[in-house]
């Protein structure tokens, strides 16, 4: 069984090299706060049309959320095409089975185990 899903808010620190004066710049980054309950293999309705291929009221599967950007959810559609979306632009409307989420698992608890 893999690991729950978590969105901590553990800060990173970015490196980058500056073009003017070529020293390596460390900036120190904190990711904001999760602001909705999607999780990947959710059904998600689209509020706002992006293009053709992305309509507005179309279902989409979430297909990943990167924890350092958990406002910004990766959707798929059926052809497997994907594309990047705020979680604001999203409505949840199917919550699915989630691997490695503990409480999908009844055995996963061995408190609960009988001896």
């Amino acid at each position: 069984m893999s690991d729950p899903i978590v969105f901590d808010r553990k800060p990173y620190t970015v490196s980058y090299r500056d073009q003017k004066s070529g020293e390596i710049k460390k900036i120190r980054r904190v990711p904001p706060p999760l602001i909705h309950d999607m999780l990947p293999t959710d059904l998600v309705e689209l509020k706002t049309k992006r293009n053709d291929d992305w309509v507005e009221g179309g279902k989409y599967v979430v297909s990943h959320i990167n924890s350092r950007h958990p406002n910004v959810l990766q959707i798929e559609n059926k052809d497997g095409e994907k594309t990047f979306v705020s979680s604001l632009d999203l409505e949840l409307k199917e919550k699915r089975s989630h691997k490695g989420d503990p409480r999908d698992n009844p055995r996963s608890n061995r408190y609960l185990l009988w001896p």
